[in-house]
């Protein structure tokens, strides 16, 4: 995932491991229960983290989602844990 410069990983559910392994290394987990009713293979996407919005521009629509603490936020928008980490040192 790292090597595909992966920003979020959308999925209906992740197993927990999975969502807090996605936090860790920098990737933002967006749970969406109906991901696969309302976004397409191809679909272009702008997501907002922090309002906990997704701009479907292909079709036009936004779609809510819960967004992370801010504290998990942070540790997604530092490069993950490790450089979480290095940066409070």
């Amino acid at each position: 995932i790292q090597g595909a410069k992966v920003g979020a990983v959308i999925a209906q559910s992740f197993a927990r491991i999975f969502y807090r392994n996605c936090i860790n290394c920098g990737f933002y987990p967006i749970e969406l229960p109906d991901a696969l009713q309302k976004i397409n293979d191809g679909d272009e996407l702008e997501i907002d983290y922090k309002a906990g919005t997704i701009f479907n521009k292909t079709q036009g629509t936004t779609i809510p989602f819960t967004p992370l603490p801010d504290f998990a936020l942070e540790i997604v928008n530092d490069g993950g844990l490790l450089q979480h980490i290095k940066k409070q040192k």
